[in-house]
C-alpha cells in the first residue's frame, strides 16, 4: 500500500464540483489589497477550472482541476474541454516584478498561487493555511531574482489540490546582456548556451483521489489522503505509457552536437528514478540555483518538488528511450514508469 507522505509541495468525499465554501475547515478567505503594489514589468490573468477531463492512453477519463490563462473562474475546461494540463506556463525574465493575478470571483471555493521556489513577501507567497485563501482577485507581486526552472501551484488544501493537477512550469530566463548572440538561450545568468529545451514536469496521478470535493479531509474526515496508490504516471501532462514518447516538448529530435536542455519537475508526491537511455547529461542547476560545478549523470533520483537543468549529450546518432520510475516512499516498490523518447540524427 502506498503512503503520502510530508511532500515537499506542503503541507468529504463525492465528484462534481466539491463542497460550498462555508463548510469548508482550515481556509481563510479572504481578498485583501496587495500591499506595495507597483507597476509590473509583466503579468499573467489565471482563472480557475474545476470540472476538467484528460483521456488516458487507455481511453479512460480522469476529472483534473486547473488554473486557466485567463481573467475569470469557470466550471468546465481543461484538457478535453480546451484549457490545459499542466496549467499554462509562467516565463518571465531575471530582474523583472511579475504580477500574477488570481481570480475565483463567483466561484464556491477557495484557491492560492504560491510560486514555488521564488522568495516573496509573506502576504505574496501564496501559502493560504498561514495567510489567506483567495475568495475572490488578488494580485501576488513577485520579482524574479534568479533565472532557473520553477513551478507554481495552489496552497489550498495543497496536497489534494497539486495532485489534481494545479500546477503549472514557471521559467525565469537570464537577462540578455550586450552584444551576446546566445540571448536568454543559456540556462541561467552567464551559463551554458543551448540550442532547444523541453520541460519534464514528472507526475503520477491515483484516479481515486480525483472524485473528492475540493476540501475533502479539510475538516479532519479520514478521506484516504494518506494512501497514495498511482495508476497512472505522466510527463507534462501527457500519458507516460505511450503519447509521452511522441508529444512536442516532452520528447526531441535534435542534429548531433545540438545543445538540448532538459527542465526537468519532479511534480508527484512518491520519489522517481530517472533513467536517461544510455544517454549521459550534464547537470547544470538544481531547485534554480546554478551548481559550481556540472555533474555528469545517466540516471538520477528526485523526490518532491525538486528541479533539475540539465544539458544533454547529443554526440551519438540514435534513438533513445527515457524511463521515469515513480516508486513508493515507504517500500521502493515501482508503481510505474513514463517514458518519452530523444532521437539524434
Amino acid at each position: 500500500m502506498g503512503r503520502m507522505g510530508g511532500g515537499g509541495m506542503g503541507g468529504g468525499d463525492g465528484g462534481g464540483g466539491g463542497g460550498m465554501m462555508g463548510g469548508a475547515c482550515y481556509t481563510y478567505p479572504a481578498s485583501p489589497a496587495t500591499p506595495g503594489l507597483v507597476n509590473p514589468d509583466v503579468s499573467f490573468n489565471r482563472g480557475i477550472y474545476m470540472n476538467g477531463s484528460m483521456t488516458m492512453d487507455d481511453g479512460n477519463s480522469v476529472r483534473i482541476w486547473g488554473f486557466t490563462d485567463g481573467d475569470g473562474g469557470m466550471m468546465g475546461g481543461g484538457m478535453d474541454g480546451g484549457g490545459s494540463f499542466p496549467s499554462p506556463a509562467m516565463r518571465v525574465q531575471e530582474g523583472q516584478i511579475v504580477h500574477s493575478n488570481l481570480n475565483v470571483n463567483g466561484m464556491m471555493w477557495v484557491h492560492t498561487i504560491h510560486h514555488h521556489g521564488i522568495e516573496p513577501s509573506m502576504e505574496n507567497d501564496g501559502v493560504g493555511h498561514i495567510s489567506w485563501d483567495v475568495d475572490g482577485t488578488y494580485t501576488y507581486q513577485w520579482r524574479a531574482s534568479s533565472a532557473g526552472t520553477y513551478f507554481y501551484h495552489c496552497h489550498t488544501n495543497t496536497v489534494l489540490h497539486a495532485e489534481m493537477g494545479m500546477y503549472g512550469a514557471l521559467i525565469i530566463d537570464p537577462k540578455p546582456k550586450p552584444n551576446d548572440p546566445a540571448g536568454t538561450k543559456r540556462a541561467f545568468k552567464d551559463g551554458p548556451i543551448y540550442d532547444s529545451e523541453v520541460i519534464w514536469a514528472v507526475d503520477e496521478i491515483d484516479s481515486r483521489w480525483h472524485s473528492l470535493s475540493w476540501d475533502a479531509g479539510t475538516c479532519g474526515a479520514d478521506v484516504g489522503l494518506n494512501l497514495l496508490e498511482p495508476d497512472y504516471f505522466i510527463i507534462t501532462g501527457v500519458d507516460g505509457a505511450q503519447s509521452a514518447l511522441t508529444a512536442p516538448g516532452i520528447s526531441a529530435t535534435v542534429q548531433v552536437g545540438e545543445r538540448l536542455l532538459v527542465r526537468y519537475i519532479c511534480a508527484g508526491y512518491h520519489p522517481q528514478e530517472v533513467r536517461l537511455g544510455g544517454l549521459t547529461a550534464d547537470i547544470v542547476a538544481s531547485d534554480g540555483r546554478p551548481l559550481p560545478n556540472a555533474v555528469a549523470v545517466q540516471s538520477f533520483r528526485a523526490i518532491s518538488a525538486e528541479r533539475y537543468d540539465m544539458i544533454i549529450d547529443t554526440s551519438e546518432p540514435g534513438e533513445y528511450i527515457v524511463e521515469m520510475d515513480i516508486n513508493d516512499w515507504v517500500t521502493g516498490q515501482t508503481w510505474g514508469t513514463a517514458k518519452t523518447k530523444i532521437t539524434i540524427i
